[in-house]
């Protein structure tokens, strides 16, 4: 990786990386010099000290210096391993050392909302996303909620992260390139966004300082805080399959961990009593070419077509295949 790609389209190239579970990539020094920037200058933002790795302890033979105290310690410096850890925050989206003492969330929590049909209680649920407190008392969250597209009645529920710059000025779910390739997957499904529910993990896009175009993944409390109200469409909606868009929007359903998503997909799993499908996220296609890699995309979507119970045709099952 080079240091001439603008900031954006790095840290894109960055976080698919991670999403994909690579944890090291070569980089130029010119490159290193660029990334060790972006954690100084993310460490200022948030006034951090250096992490306690810059003051471990050293070996029984080694003479070190006495250390200064963090508050002594000039932002600019910055060992290899905190490097990494620190980088690796930044892209998932973690403001730099800073300590949560919320109290867990509930994944169960009960909402009172109006009307008796599911498509007026999911009205009611819009509504609510708006001044929900457990939301809006976050700091890391913009003002315009995204909350869903399509059929709440339909078979197939689509779960996808979290709004970014095109969701939040067209207000759906996977609008601009991203939203396009899923325009074109669901027509090789033979579906349209009507015919199923589309939805973020997260309603609100996440901040970042003098954000402009700049997008950035959620962080786990951010998630954490919106599960409930991803818990209650899901009920209200009673898919047959849920299916999960990307790494972080099968982690935070699942509740995975760390588990990279080439080990979620391949299979069903179970949340909130829904069978649950895990993907690549449509962004993912646009950056890659690999027909292997849009196979298994698709190879995922006839699985889900059949939990869907959905007719499948000779020539779909033979989408993105080697040609003989």
């Amino acid at each position: 990786m080079s240091a001439g790609l603008p900031q954006h389209l790095t840290l894109d190239y960055l976080r698919a990386l991670l999403s994909r579970g690579v944890e090291k990539t070569t980089v130029t020094e010119e490159a290193r010099m660029v990334l060790r920037k972006w954690v100084m200058d993310a460490r200022r933002i948030s006034g951090s000290p250096l992490p306690a790795s810059v003051y471990a302890k050293p070996a029984a033979n080694e003479t070190r210096p006495k250390q200064p105290t963090p508050e002594q310690t000039p932002p600019d410096s910055v060992d290899e391993a905190s490097f990494g850890n620190e980088l690796r925050d930044i892209l998932n989206g973690v403001q730099p050392h800073r300590t949560e003492e919320d109290a867990p969330v509930p994944r169960h929590i009960s909402f009172d909302l109006e009307g008796e049909t599911e498509e007026e209680k999911l009205s009611s649920l819009r509504e609510l996303v708006v001044n929900w407190p457990p939301l809006r008392n976050m700091d890391s969250l913009r003002e315009t909620p995204v909350f869903s597209s399509g059929n709440p009645r339909a078979d197939i529920m689509m779960v996808t992260d979290a709004p970014g710059l095109y969701e939040e000025k067209q207000g759906v779910p996977l609008a601009g390139p991203s939203g396009q390739k899923l325009d074109a997957m669901l027509k090789a499904m033979g579906l349209s966004r009507s015919d199923i529910y589309l939805t973020h993990l997260v309603k609100y896009r996440p901040a970042l300082p003098r954000q402009l175009t700049n997008n950035r993944p959620p962080t786990d409390r951010e998630i954490e805080i919106s599960l409930p109200i991803l818990r209650e469409e899901i009920m209200l909606v009673r898919p047959k399959v849920v299916v999960a868009l990307g790494a972080i929007s099968a982690r935070g359903i699942l509740q995975s961990g760390e588990t990279p998503l080439s080990a979620l997909r391949g299979t069903f799993h179970t949340a909130f009593n829904t069978p649950v499908r895990v993907t690549y996220n449509p962004s993912y296609l646009l950056r890659t070419e690999d027909i292997s890699e849009k196979r298994k995309v698709w190879e995922d979507m006839l699985c889900v077509m059949e939990q869907a119970g959905l007719p499948i045709s000779e020539k779909q099952r033979s989408y993105f295949l080697p040609k003989k």
